[in-house]
């Protein structure tokens, strides 16, 4: 079980377990005996959930640290500050030699050009063997009598594609998915998205293609491909059973097998080349990326306690630069980088306290320029995307606590949900109503409006009654319209829960 699952186990157990305790205290709430009726405040009987998507999760902490470590080929260039300085959020600390940025910059260019330029002659050459006539196969049997149409299309495929039948296999590689494949039938694009996905473990198919489309048939050739856990693929070609070689004539002329073979292999080499430009690229936006944040800067206040030469830190895998940060809440979150846009040194965030139901805000004072390994964000099932830690400032004066988990929702603006607890909420002939106390000091009904529920115990009011109003718990023996109301506290309610 991953970190985040096991996160939200624990939260909905504590839940159950709280909820479980208050049903015994309204038990015993039911069975008093006097007319007086025990009142709560609104507020006290609430608990509030972000209508925003957009949240991550962090920890509170009053000692952060800046720990700077050097990756890549690139050089450091230009150093601002000494061992033992005083820095500031916002202090340059060092910045990295351009020209070695630009050099490195360069090269992942040029490996972009080169993938374009493969792509586009492997394109050309394909769109010239698709117009290729095929030559007569002078092995071809002119006495080949077709099977009965029923057996033909429950083994023969005549595209490669996702519809594709195997008559034997199951994808490992003792026993691969094994396809009957017609002459002529090449492998389309929409069969290599289809596989080329991150996957548990490796998958292994084998198309092959036989003398007059049967399974009894000579094998011509066949192709072994093997799509890998990280979404690439290998493919091989293998020996024909008498021998044969797939190869052009020697005028440049096709057979209809040699033309098939030829397709399908251009076709696998431009899913290569196609990868080479993807990875190509990517690359190169990274390093545009590292020019754009040439200069590193601090990211908390503290003091420069660690500043070793940049040629052994990289050599040895230590920090380069170390900031022991002063006293003060801080709080740090992992970001997909999906979402990197959204997160931006200076922005607002909206901060909760999940144990305490403590609401506040909180200034974005670093975002990480390297991902790193996330741990209890909310969106961290995808796999396939990298998590970059930020670092959030939180006024000292904020009724926080220390190693406390904390939601970090970075929409400020983002609407608050508002529940009670459904035991305090009555309905009768579809409609729903509380017992509140009047202006009178009595009971009445009141009738609310409902919206959304949250863990099942919780439910959200929309209009009806406000966080200022006190409320009686409904099933308490004597209750009704017009009883005497008593103000009563979270510690009666809940008692050593409290």
């Amino acid at each position: 079980m991953n970190k985040t699952k096991k996160t939200t186990v624990i939260l909905i157990v504590v839940v159950a377990v709280i909820i479980a305790a208050l049903i015994g205290t309204l038990v015993l709430l039911k069975n008093l005996p006097s007319d007086t009726q025990n009142v709560y405040k609104v507020s006290d009987l609430m608990m509030s959930s972000s209508r925003d998507s957009n949240v991550t999760k962090g920890t509170v902490t009053n000692n952060l640290s800046q720990t700077v470590k050097l990756q890549g080929e690139e050089k450091v260039g230009n150093v601002y500050v000494a061992l033992g300085d005083t820095v500031n959020i916002g202090d340059k600390l060092f910045s990295y030699d351009m020209r070695s940025l630009q050099l490195e910059l360069n090269n992942k260019r040029l490996l972009v050009e080169k993938a374009n330029v493969n792509l586009y002659g492997a394109q050309k050459e394909l769109e010239k063997l698709k117009k290729t006539e095929p030559i007569e196969d002078p092995e071809e049997d002119d006495e080949y009598e077709p099977e009965a149409e029923s057996e033909k299309q429950s083994i023969l495929n005549t595209t490669v594609d996702g519809t594709m039948k195997a008559y034997e296999g199951n994808g490992t590689k003792k026993h691969p998915y094994t396809y009957l494949v017609a002459s002529g039938a090449t492998i389309t694009a929409n069969y290599m998205k289809a596989r080329c996905i991150e996957r548990p473990e490796k998958r292994y198919e084998v198309l092959e293609y036989r003398e007059d489309n049967k399974k009894t048939g000579v094998l011509i050739y066949k192709i072994l491909l093997v799509f890998k856990m990280d979404g690439t693929f290998d493919f091989s070609l293998s020996q024909t059973e008498d021998g044969f070689e797939i190869e052009v004539g020697e005028d440049g002329s096709y057979t209809q097998s040699q033309l098939t073979y030829a397709i399908n292999q251009k076709q696998i080499e431009i899913s290569n080349y196609e990868l080479d430009r993807q990875y190509a690229e990517t690359e190169y936006a990274g390093v545009q990326n590292k020019i754009k944040n040439a200069t590193v800067y601090a990211s908390v206040e503290g003091t420069v306690k660690v500043l070793n030469d940049p040629k052994q830190a990289k050599t040895t895998g230590d920090a380069f630069i170390q900031i022991i940060g002063k006293s003060g809440y801080y709080v740090q979150g992992f970001i997909s980088e999906l979402q990197l846009s959204e997160v931006q040194e200076g922005s607002i965030v909206k901060i909760k306290s999940i144990a305490d139901n403590v609401n506040c805000n909180g200034k974005i004072i670093g975002v990480s320029q390297y991902p790193g390994e996330a741990k209890d964000v909310s969106n961290a099932g995808n796999d396939n995307v990298s998590y970059y830690p930020f670092i959030v400032s939180v006024s000292a004066a904020q009724n926080l606590k220390i190693g406390d988990e904390v939601e970090i929702n970075l929409n400020e603006n983002a609407d608050e949900i508002n529940y009670i607890l459904k035991s305090f909420v009555m309905s009768e002939n579809g409609a729903y109503y509380v017992y509140m106390e009047g202006a009178d000091g009595n009971l009445k009904k009141q009738k609310v409006e409902t919206g959304m529920t949250l863990y099942g115990e919780y439910i959200e009011i929309t209009a009806g009654i406000g966080e200022a109003d006190w409320l009686a718990f409904p099933y308490t023996k004597g209750i009704k319209e017009g009883a005497p109301a008593k103000h009563s506290t979270q510690k009666e309610l809940f008692g050593e829960m409290y």
